[in-house]
């Protein structure tokens, strides 16, 4: 097996366990409120619309209508159980449109966090329990929760206690009413400080509340949260549920989504978007094959071609040239013989040999010549260079 095939194989082994990591890490939850239809985080109601859909025997349905275009629906002539989950505050025209349904023998159940308008019209007032529900606080430390009471008395339910235990961050707003006021507590909370109370029935605070309003039935409750995904895979979140949707069973079921400004966190990856629309998504998977591709093919190391070296070319002999070109073009005689004579005793000394007596005068004599600024002409120049490639050319 070659370095190339192993150094392949390494890249594709590397890639399968990083999607395998990635396919296996647990997904990043988003803790907004958004109670939207399509979202699966766990303070939406993907999931609890699934179960609800699935149990209500009358139906289960989710509308973002509003319930002045429900009153002039053709099909919102018979007696329907409305359903509103929200933690925006509700309206003055709103909470008067809700009322108006509850007296023409509709029931509705309210859950929202702020019921402000509707405890003055109902004459209770609601206590602040406790701030909003953060997962930071939550994180790495170890918060005793509550207590949520089954208080019920319609029904088999009553025979059957439930509690289930939740923060008390789930829970914002408690009711308190007085005893000229007619309605029937449902659920009750006792903070994690009175649960010894709470056994006893002491020290627990409605949350839940139904009021007998003209020919229907008004169920407000302080905790929209208990209508999420987290309730429902919480525990005994769901049997709760359960217990509040048996209310609405008798007529169809319409949660609405009118009343609520949060937006679905469907999804946080990275590639949402591309992932989301096919086009992109397949233009993703191509530029995924094609990056894989490029490291198949470029993992060999590429040879370069060796460039062949010449020797380089001697060009003395062209610069001996050009230099005597220059003088023999300036006239300059002596200046010629004189790098001449320099060559030649060079030359002399290099080789370090002896020259005859004849061959000393001549170089006295022409030194004499080059060096003495005497007008050389031609024909002396030419004996002299010539007498001169004798004398090296017999050493």
């Amino acid at each position: 097996m070659t370095n190339r095939t192993k150094f392949i194989i390494g890249i594709l082994v590397l890639l399968g366990i990083v999607f395998a990591i990635e396919f296996r890490t647990s997904p990043k939850f988003v803790w907004i409120p958004t109670f939207s239809h399509t979202d699966g985080q766990p303070f939406g109601c993907m999931l609890f619309d699934s179960v609800m859909h699935s149990s209500m025997p009358q139906g289960y349905s989710v509308t973002k209508k509003t319930v002045w275009q429900l009153q002039r629906d053709s099909t919102f002539k018979e007696p329907k159980s409305i359903l509103v989950a929200t933690e925006d505050p509700m309206g003055k025209e709103d909470v008067g449109e809700l009322l108006a349904l509850v007296q023409r023998g509709h029931t509705v159940l309210l859950a929202a966090k702020s019921l402000a308008v509707l405890c003055d019209t109902l004459h209770i007032s609601s206590v602040f329990n406790s701030s909003a529900f953060n997962i930071s606080k939550f994180a790495g430390k170890n918060i005793e929760k509550g207590a949520l009471r089954w208080k019920g008395k319609r029904g088999n339910y009553r025979h059957h206690p439930l509690a289930v235990s939740a923060y008390a961050q789930l829970i914002p707003n408690t009711f308190e009413g007085n005893d000229s006021v007619v309605c029937d507590t449902l659920l009750a909370f006792s903070g994690y400080e009175a649960i010894s109370q709470a056994i006893d029935g002491e020290g627990e605070r409605p949350v839940a509340l139904s009021f007998k309003r003209g020919r229907g039935e008004l169920i407000i409750v302080s905790a929209p949260l208990l209508f999420t995904n987290y309730m429902t895979i919480s525990g005994q979140g769901s049997l709760l549920q359960a217990r509040l949707m048996d209310r609405l069973k008798a007529h169809p079921v319409i949660r609405m989504e009118s009343y609520v400004s949060g937006t679905a966190m469907t999804e946080t990856s990275l590639f949402y978007v591309m992932l989301k629309h096919p086009p992109l998504r397949w233009a993703l998977y191509l530029s995924i094959l094609a990056l894989l591709l490029f490291c198949v093919f470029t993992a060999r190391r590429r040879q370069r071609v060796i460039p062949v070296v010449r020797k380089p070319e001697n060009r003395n002999l062209e610069f001996v040239c050009l230099i005597g070109s220059l003088y023999w073009q300036q006239h300059d005689n002596a200046g010629l013989l004189a790098k001449k004579l320099a060559y030649a005793t060079e030359e002399i000394r290099r080789q370090n040999v002896r020259i005859s007596a004849e061959d000393e005068q001549l170089l006295s004599e022409i030194r004499e010549y080059a060096y003495g600024n005497y007008v050389i002409p031609d024909k002396t120049l030419k004996y002299y260079v010539n007498e001169l490639n004798r004398i090296l050319q017999s050493l």
